[in-house]
């Protein structure tokens, strides 16, 4: 999942994509024009762009993670394409969105630790959660790969304890919505919300219980 972020006031006229993590000591660059291509050097798989002095191409609106359109991929690519590199693939699902806990068993090296079957439209993702509050038959949000958070972390696939974790359940304060952090737990939405509805276009009446 690429992520592509902008901070003209803290970095410059720089838009940045990223598709994961890359370990420094196997970081290597390469700038042709105004466009930078960090890669593997070993194996030469690409991890991100920078685009140098993109207003001159692009008109983008906010700062931090930015979601682009599709005809500013395309302007993207074209710029990608001219230089011999590989395109981004434009993506544009939600990636905070309403889930069911199916499952909810005991992590087996843990006391605190919760090993979830969490349903999102029609597919199914294994999720470690560590509150208290997590049961089956519960409705949550679930900030799946490659989600950005309100604080700017970046949901991305993983282990704990050993166990595969593909993505979080989310509390009301990662969410954005207990900035005092009153809420204890993971946040519960009603179970009648459809599966995979994005997060930012629920209203109250619909996130109270």
């Amino acid at each position: 999942m690429w992520i592509s972020f902008y901070n003209r006031q803290g970095v410059g006229d720089v838009l940045m994509f990223s598709k994961g993590h890359l370990d420094r000591s196997k970081i290597a660059v390469e700038t042709i024009a105004n466009v930078t291509r960090i890669y593997n050097k070993e194996t030469k798989e690409t991890f991100g762009y920078n685009f140098h002095h993109i207003s001159e191409r692009l008109e983008i609106e906010g700062n931090g993670h930015v979601q682009l359109s599709e005809g500013q991929m395309d302007t993207l690519n074209q710029l990608i394409y001219e230089q011999g590199y590989d395109p981004i693939p434009y993506e544009n699902e939600p990636r905070i969105v309403v889930g069911k806990v199916l499952t909810c068993v005991d992590h087996e090296d843990s006391d605190h630790l919760h090993v979830t079957e969490t349903q999102v439209g029609e597919d199914v993702y294994q999720i470690v959660c560590g509150a208290s509050n997590v049961h089956a038959d519960m409705g949550v949000i679930v900030a799946l790969p490659g989600a950005v958070m309100p604080n700017g972390q970046v949901i991305r696939p993983g282990e704990l304890r050993g166990v595969a974790s593909q993505g979080m359940l989310c509390s009301a304060y990662e969410l954005g919505r207990d900035p005092e952090h009153k809420q204890k737990g993971i946040m519960e939405v009603p179970l009648d919300l459809e599966l995979g509805t994005p997060f930012d276009q629920l209203t109250s009446e619909q996130l109270a219980l």
